[in-house]
């Protein structure tokens, strides 16, 4: 098992530096085609026509290296990241926000989806924390609600625009459309979870512009 193990890693070592270039070059086609520039940060498997996506294997958020690698012609107009700052360490989100705001434009929109730590329901608090049941939730560092996940971007010179939310008082306020700014599947309107009307499970999604 060690051996096999070991062998996935050394694999994966050696495919990384192939990822990374042939992103470098989908980024050239990118950029010269596009008016804007849409960052969608860890995609995953998600792809979206209009949008460059990226992993932390070819844009690491906490590196300003890679930003400058990417975005030193050009700024970034939008940017979405659903469920990945949760995963980030304190120290990690101040500077992911702080390259955020250098390497974007003046009119960016920022739309953050995150695990919302005001829901009403005891089991998704359970599912979605730190150390949680829920699929990934091993790997989570923070369960944001919306006061520290604004106080986080505001620090920074943002603004926040609350879109959809559970409030301290457990009340639900929803207010996410499919538009333009980024396209959020663990929300209201879109998550399966919530086909009988009820928010069962949602995520805290914040827009953010600069001040």
């Amino acid at each position: 098992m060690r051996t096999y193990k070991r062998f996935k890693k050394y694999i994966y070592e050696m495919v990384i530096p192939i990822l990374k270039f042939s992103k470098f070059l989908r980024w050239h086609i990118y950029l010269n085609k596009s008016k804007e520039i849409n960052l969608i940060v860890g995609a995953g498997n998600t792809r979206v026509n209009g949008w460059f996506d990226t992993d932390i294997d070819t844009l690491n958020v906490i590196k300003e290296e890679d930003f400058t690698r990417y975005f030193s012609k050009k700024k970034i107009d939008k940017i979405l990241a659903e469920h990945v700052l949760e995963h980030l360490m304190d120290d990690e989100l101040e500077l992911m926000v702080a390259n955020f705001f250098k390497y974007s434009s003046r009119k960016v929109n920022i739309r953050i989806a995150v695990p919302d730590g005001f829901h009403h329901d005891s089991n998704y608090i359970d599912y979605v924390k730190p150390g949680g049941t829920g699929d990934g939730a091993h790997d989570h560092k923070n369960l944001f609600n919306y006061k520290t996940l604004g106080f986080l971007f505001e620090k920074h010179g943002f603004k926040a625009k609350l879109i959809e939310y559970w409030d301290e008082n457990k009340y639900f306020h929803m207010g996410y459309l499919n538009d333009n700014k980024g396209f959020i599947q663990r929300s209201m309107l879109n998550d399966e979870r919530n086909s009988d009307g009820k928010p069962h499970y949602t995520s805290l999604i914040i827009d953010f512009t600069k001040l």
